[in-house]
């Protein structure tokens, strides 16, 4: 189940993030990455953090 939502969470990101790969005049032509790299990068080291508080918010908290 979680494997599903996963994945429909991906679909749903991919989707809102293609239209950011239109083709940007001036300085942002020449980028080193795409938006849609930038955005996958930048959303997977959110995640990450993310994970990191919720584990040391667990760890704070535990019952001993």
């Amino acid at each position: 189940m979680i494997a599903s939502i996963l994945r429909g969470a991906l679909l749903v990101s991919l989707l809102a993030v293609v239209p950011a790969a239109a083709d940007h005049g001036g300085p942002l032509r020449d980028a080193p990455m795409s938006p849609l790299t930038a955005a996958m990068l930048f959303a997977g080291l959110a995640l990450l953090v993310g994970a990191v508080v919720i584990v040391v918010i667990r760890v704070l908290t535990k019952e001993r």
